[in-house]
């Protein structure tokens, strides 16, 4: 009988903080900036974005996404998909051009800066296609 209680509080643990990004996000961002030297850094903020990302936290997202470009800009690997995502965000956030267009900032550097990137640069091409579209 204990064991299952405890299963169940472990159980709800997990889904709290699954259901608040931010606390994990916090967490992520709070030990990179204690450790930005560390080799795991890069990736740690790249999964902390993606994971606000798929919680629907897109403006989150897009906040540690900005701060993996500006920590380390070297990391195309981690930067290109990062700075997709984020034009990705900002083009599915609203249906007004204007706000769609928040978007191509961010796909003009996977473009430029990340074009040995190929995956990301033909997807970047592709939907900087759809925001500039004007119907």
């Amino acid at each position: 009988m204990k064991k299952l209680i405890y299963g169940a509080l472990g159980l709800i643990v997990l889904f709290i903080l699954a259901m608040n990004s931010s606390i994990l996000a916090d967490q992520a961002v709070n030990w990179v900036t204690e450790h930005p030297k560390d080799p795991d850094a890069p990736l740690v903020l790249y999964r902390a974005g993606r994971w606000c990302n798929i919680m629907g936290s897109g403006d989150r997202a897009v906040e540690i996404y900005q701060k993996l470009y500006e920590m380390y800009p070297e990391r195309s690997d981690l930067c290109a998909p990062a700075m997709y995502y984020c034009a990705e965000i900002k083009s599915d956030s609203s249906t007004v051009v204007a706000i769609r267009k928040q978007a191509i900032p961010f796909l003009e550097i996977v473009a430029t800066q990340y074009a040995s990137e190929e995956e990301w640069r033909v997807k970047a091409k592709k939907l900087s296609d759809e925001v500039n579209y004007v119907h």
